[in-house]
């Protein structure tokens, strides 16, 4: 287990701990948490001293960055040939990996309904049912320049009903 993750778990343990101070331990009834709370707290107060500049400067380089985030109490740096390497944790938009939240997925089915028939039989015959624009407009006698325009439509149609609040 990486440092970092043994110092949250210990974190957690004693906040626990503390929130529950005469809570007994389990082999031992008879021992209650404090005598553990306080080998936990000198564990964690046996931290490193101060932060390695380049944690600093990386912190700095990043503070105004929605997407990275350096943990306050950090302290492993490494080196390779090309410089130093932070630890952190990316922010990844849940909609980037197919993940909407439900007002979103409401609006995108009320727009999707909201379309003409022809317009969403093309989109979904498009986006679902993975048909190229010329298997679509051979299949409903159209030219591909039509399917072309009701696929735009129906984006467009459909981003203009998500987008709006």
């Amino acid at each position: 287990m990486p440092n970092h993750d043994a110092r949250a778990l210990l974190t957690e343990a004693l906040d626990f701990f503390n929130d529950h101070p005469r809570f007994s331990l389990r082999r031992d009834r008879r021992r209650n948490s404090y005598d553990l709370a306080s080998r936990i707290e000198a564990c964690l107060s046996a931290v490193p001293g101060p932060a390695d500049p380049v944690i600093a400067e990386a912190r700095d380089r990043w503070a105004s960055s929605g997407f990275l985030r350096i943990d306050a109490d950090e302290h492993v740096v490494t080196r390779d040939a090309q410089g130093y390497w932070v630890r952190a944790w990316v922010r990844i938009d849940p909609a980037s990996i197919g993940e909407i939240d439900a007002v979103t997925a409401e609006r995108y089915a009320r727009a999707l309904a909201a379309l003409p028939d022809i317009t969403r039989s093309i989109l979904l015959a498009h986006q679902q049912d993975e048909q190229s624009i010329a298997q679509v407009a051979e299949r409903l006698g159209l030219t591909t320049q039509e399917v072309e325009r009701h696929i735009a439509d129906a984006l467009t149609r459909i981003g203009r009903a998500i987008g709006q609040g």
